[in-house]
């Protein structure tokens, strides 16, 4: 992915403005569990409602001040992302443009359009979440955790334990189902280049009677991508219910410890509350950065491959000097002793030599598999 970083240039300020505005939308969500606490502490225990009134216009503040940061990296991660993967695909397209046809088929028609569309959908949704979470979520957890130890550090304790076990599910989760994602491009490839075949040779399939072999065929391929699918799925989906029992299961001990510290008169009602939103913004935090494991890993198998078709370079090459002659009487085309093979496979012509003026029809005859459609498409070596 990396190497990809040149199709950013051009959106530096989406790249600043839009972490930065998440940044301090991330900072104000810190600090709404204290001001929850601090209401409860005083305004409620008081019975002050101008106090609970006050504090809590100032969160009604603090949120829409953040839904209003949120909307601007919103904007920048859009423009940012939309515009990287524009750039790319004219890139990529410009460069298939220039490959001879032996590159072309090495890759595939159909491998090379899922390349164009599916991977860098997903380069794309790697820039979006670039922008918008990979400070944020981070930032939330040791936050969290910062808090947690202002409020009380006995309490913070088990934040110590639950964040590492949280931690360790999803690293678990993750290296399982990673391989099964990079297995599904590939199968996704698979998927289209029989889609690509039935619908270009259609007229073919049913003059000889293939469709039921086709269907199966297509099925097949069909089957296997949802079957890997299904496998990611079933380890996905361990990833909830696991990182939930382990939040719940913290947010159980603060209430009981803190219940303990409250009646010892250490503690106070409303702290124990934001302990509680702590640990909830944690377990949250930790499931986008499971998430954005997932993004990443699928964007740089993506990666890889789109770098796969820069990385190719024309085995054909025009040394032509590009000059254009105004004579009329000159040759409009000249093959003069021209031998063609695709790849490493034996000549399909051998030492062609002919001449085309201008205004001249010219007609090709020959069996099938004689070279024909190779002549006029250009694609020769000398």
């Amino acid at each position: 992915m990396f190497r990809l970083r040149r199709f950013l240039k051009g959106y530096v300020f989406q790249l600043t403005v839009g972490p930065l505005c998440k940044l301090i939308e991330a900072i104000f969500e810190l600090m709404i569990p204290l001001i929850t606490a601090d209401i409860i502490d005083t305004g409620v225990k008081n019975n002050d409602v101008g106090y609970v009134l006050s504090r809590g216009g100032l969160m009604v503040l603090m949120g829409a001040l953040g839904l209003c940061f949120a909307l601007v990296c919103q904007k920048s991660a859009s423009i940012a992302s939309q515009g990287v993967g524009t750039k790319l695909r004219n890139a990529m397209f410009r460069h298939i443009n220039t490959l001879s046809f032996e590159e072309i088929d090495r890759i595939g028609t159909p491998s090379l359009i899922t390349r164009m569309t599916n991977d860098i959908n997903q380069l794309q949704l790697a820039v979006a979440m670039l922008i918008r979470l990979v400070i944020r979520a981070p930032f939330l957890v040791i936050g969290a955790m910062v808090m947690a130890f202002m409020i009380d550090v006995r309490m913070a304790l088990i934040f110590v334990a639950a964040a590492p076990l949280i931690a360790l599910v999803l690293y678990i989760v993750m290296t399982r189902s990673v391989p099964y994602f990079r297995a599904m491009q590939k199968k996704l490839d698979r998927v289209s280049l029989i889609s690509r075949e039935n619908l270009s040779g259609s007229r073919v399939i049913r003059a000889f009677d293939k469709q039921e072999y086709e269907q199966k065929r297509f099925g097949d391929a069909n089957m296997e991508l949802a079957s890997t699918a299904v496998r990611v799925g079933r380890i996905s989906a361990l990833l909830n219910p696991i990182t939930y029992t382990i939040a719940q299961a913290a947010i159980i001990a603060i209430v009981w410890v803190g219940s303990c510290y409250v009646d010892q008169g250490s503690l106070q009602t409303g702290q124990i509350i934001a302990l509680v939103n702590y640990m909830t913004q944690i377990l949250l935090a930790m499931i986008v950065v499971s998430n954005l494991v997932v993004i990443f890993t699928k964007a740089a198998a993506s990666a890889s491959r789109v770098n796969e078709v820069f990385d190719m370079t024309p085995s054909v090459v025009d040394n032509s000097s590009g000059d254009i002659t105004s004579d009329n009487d000159a040759p409009a085309v000249v093959f003069d002793n021209v031998s063609f093979a695709y790849g490493s496979g034996g000549y399909a012509l051998r030492n062609i030599s002919f001449t085309v003026r201008r205004g001249m029809t010219v007609g090709i005859i020959g069996g099938t598999g004689s070279g024909k459609s190779i002549i006029p498409s250009g694609s020769f070596a000398q």
